[in-house]
């Protein structure tokens, strides 16, 4: 595990990747976010979804052939489609999600993105926010997926914790942490294998 540490003319800080982070797809979140991957667990638990998922790709011709038939039978089983789109996994030695088919080399297409009437209730976002919103979501889920959430104490020169906050996702978001003498700190040149 990597450890980011510099001493500021005390207090210590030291900051260190999150490995207990809880999912960021615990939270709510704006839709269904469901993947169908051998060996690999899906980010949202939706088996009625992952089932449609699996069924109707064996019989698809095509992504968008895919992506009709799952809006399909997402509506015949009582819920309105609002949004959908495939979602594409790049994997070599680290793992990305991003919105959209692409089919190259070390890309696939994992699963989909979907917005029902359900998902959406009580979020107050609008439908021209889903692409910006969605995005974001991935781009929380594949950070957590790479391990890249982080954590910090900061200690006084007693060796006391005076403050100590984890499941960020950037070093930058510490920062906000920090007294304001130190938000200029560039904590990235502090990194300790």
């Amino acid at each position: 595990m990597k450890t980011y540490q510099t001493t500021i003319e005390k207090p210590i800080l030291k900051i260190s990747y999150d490995s207990s982070c809880e999912s960021p797809r615990s939270r709510s979140n704006l839709g269904y976010f469901v993947t169908s991957e051998r060996n690999y667990s899906s980010p949202d638990d939706e088996e009625r979804i992952q089932e449609i998922i699996k069924e109707t790709g064996e019989i698809a011709n095509n992504v968008d052939n895919h992506e009709d038939k799952v809006k399909k039978e997402i509506e015949e089983s009582g819920e309105k489609v609002l949004f959908i789109s495939p979602v594409t996994k790049y994997e070599h030695s680290g793992v990305s999600y991003s919105l959209g088919a692409w089919s190259w080399r070390d890309y696939s297409v994992c699963g989909f993105y979907i917005v029902t009437d359900k998902t959406q209730k009580g979020l107050g976002i609008d439908e021209k926010d889903f692409e910006k919103v969605i995005e974001s979501e991935i781009d929380y889920y594949t950070k957590r997926a790479n391990g890249e959430i982080y954590g910090f104490r900061l200690y006084d020169q007693d060796g006391e914790i005076i403050e100590s906050c984890s499941g960020l996702y950037s070093i930058d978001e510490i920062k906000e942490y920090l007294p304001k003498e130190r938000e200029n700190e560039d904590l990235d040149k502090y990194f300790v294998e």
